[in-house]
């Protein structure tokens, strides 16, 4: 379920003043508790910014910062909290990381490719009327092809006995 801005700065600031929280209706108490929590910690390191919906895409110069310090020490948690990211998004680019290398990190389209865009018919206009003239004996070769096959078919089709 997504949540207004407005909601989880409300919710933070109930939390923050030791204020009853109630918890949306589907939702297990532990759970939300957890994510007012997390909520929280994004609001003190990176501010209202961090509880938007639409964060701006990271660069793979910032995941590479982002994974460095993994590779320090830091916890996945706390980097992914210090920045407003999910742990499991980290945890994702850190994985790419160690199987492809900044490499990896630098392909910008993943998961289903777009649809193909459909081909513009060509026009008959861009051909000249010699190109025009073979193109319609050529047609007309193979439409009197045609018909003498078909022809031929029935005929077999005739000679041969019926079944009962």
């Amino acid at each position: 379920m997504r949540y207004t801005k407005e909601f989880k700065l409300e919710c933070i600031r109930k939390h923050k003043s030791g204020e009853q929280i109630d918890d949306p209706s589907g939702c297990k108490h532990s759970t939300f508790h957890d994510m007012v929590v997390r909520w929280a910690r994004i609001y003190d390191s990176l501010g209202e910014v961090g509880l938007e919906h639409k964060k701006p895409k990271r660069s793979w110069k910032d995941k590479m910062d982002m994974i460095q310090r993994i590779i320090d020490g830091e916890s996945i948690q706390g980097v992914a909290l210090s920045n407003g990211i999910q742990c499991t998004l980290l945890s994702k680019w850190y994985k790419i990381y160690q199987e492809s290398g900044i490499d990896g990190l630098k392909l910008v389209r993943r998961g289903r490719p777009p649809k193909m865009k459909k081909k513009p018919k060509s026009s008959n206009e861009s051909k000249t009327k010699e190109e025009l003239e073979k193109e319609l004996e050529y047609l007309r070769v193979e439409n009197e092809y045609l018909k003498k096959l078909n022809a031929l078919v029935q005929k077999r089709k005739d000679r041969q006995p019926k079944k009962k």
